[in-house]
C-alpha cells in the first residue's frame, strides 16, 4: 500500500506543491494457503466480509473448489473472474472485463498478476489487492516489484504503473501442478538473479538443477528433504536478492539496472541475427 504526504506553500507567481509517498507492503511464506487451518488471507478480508478474485482459467480448475471451500469456511462473500493469463491475453479488452467485473461487484479488494492489478491502479485510481501468486515467475519476480501493466498494439508492456499490494502470499505448493515448461522459466530467472546477486545460490541451482524441476522445488510428493530444504533456501534468498535489488528503485526511475542485464544481452542477440 501507499500513503501520500504533501504540502502546498504559495509562492509570488503561484503555489508549490512538495509530496512524499510512502510504500509499505508485506510478504508471507505459507504453503496451503487456502488450507482452511491457515486464516492468515481470510483475516485480511474480514472487516469488508467479501472477495473478488481474479484467476486463470486453469487454475481456478485445479484448484476453484478449494478457494471456494475456503472463503465459505471464514464467511466471507466470494465472487470469482476466471480469464486468460498469458502475453496474447494481456490485452485492453481483457483488462476492460477485469474492469467490467469490478463495478459489478461495487469493487474495493481483490486477488492476482500485472495485467490484473493494473486494473487496480487504474481503478478509481488506486484500489487496493492481495497478491498470490501460483507459478515459479510469479513467486519470485513477478510478486516482487510493485509494476503493473497491459500490453498495446505490438508493444509489451506499454500501458502501466506502479501500484504496491497490501500482501503478498507465497505459497509454492502451487509448483506441485505446476507444467515443467512453467517450472523451468522460473529457474531461469532464479540463474539469472544469482548470478550477479548471490553465489551460494547459483551454486544449489547447479547442484540440485533437475531434482529441484522434476519434483516442483521439492513440492511434490516423494520429495526429499534435502531438496525441499535447498529449494527454500534458493526461493527465499532469491526473492530476498531480488527485493534488495528492486527496491531503491521501486519506480525504475534509474534504468541502469543490474538485474536487467538479461533484457539487454537479448536485444543485442536479437539485432545481431
Amino acid at each position: 500500500m501507499s500513503d501520500l504526504t504533501a504540502s502546498v506553500l504559495e509562492t509570488k507567481n503561484g503555489f508549490h506543491v512538495d509530496g512524499y509517498e510512502k510504500i509499505s507492503y508485506d510478504f508471507t511464506f505459507l504453503d496451503g494457503v487456502f488450507n482452511v487451518e491457515n486464516r492468515q488471507l481470510a483475516e485480511c478480508y474480514q472487516k469488508w466480509g467479501r472477495v473478488l478474485a481474479v484467476t486463470d482459467m486453469n487454475v481456478f480448475n485445479m484448484y476453484g473448489e478449494q478457494i471456494e471451500r475456503y472463503f465459505q469456511h471464514y464467511n466471507l462473500e466470494l465472487k470469482v473472474h476466471k480469464t486468460k493469463i498469458g502475453e496474447k491475453a494481456k490485452t485492453i479488452p481483457t483488462f476492460l472485463s477485469i474492469v467490467d467485473s469490478m463495478t459489478e461487484f461495487g469493487i474495493y479488494r481483490k486477488v492476482l498478476a500485472w495485467l490484473l492489478l493494473f486494473a487496480c491502479a487504474a481503478y478509481r485510481r488506486n484500489t487496493n489487492f492481495i497478491r498470490v501468486p501460483t507459478t515459479v515467475i510469479g513467486l519470485i519476480d513477478a510478486s516482487v516489484s510493485i509494476k503493473v501493466a497491459v500490453n498495446y498494439g505490438n508493444y509489451k508492456n506499454r500501458l502501466g504503473a506502479y501500484h504496491a499490494p497490501m500482501h503478498t502470499f507465497l505459497d509454492f505448493t502451487f509448483l506441485r501442478s505446476l507444467p515443467t515448461a512453467q517450472i523451468r522459466n522460473g529457474f531461469a530467472e532464479l540463474i539469472k538473479i544469482s548470478s550477479c546477486s548471490h553465489l551460494p545460490t547459483f551454486d544449489r541451482l547447479d547442484k540440485y538443477c533437475e531434482q529441484l524441476i522434476s519434483t516442483g522445488f521439492g513440492r511434490c510428493d516423494g520429495a526429499s528433504d534435502e531438496i525441499r530444504d535447498a529449494a527454500d533456501k534458493i526461493n527465499r534468498e532469491g526473492i530476498h536478492e531480488m527485493l534488495k535489488l528492486e527496491t531503491p528503485n521501486l519506480h525504475e526511475i534509474g534504468l541502469d539496472r543490474v538485474i536487467a542485464y538479461g533484457h539487454t544481452y537479448a536485444v543485442i542477440r536479437y539485432r545481431r541475427r
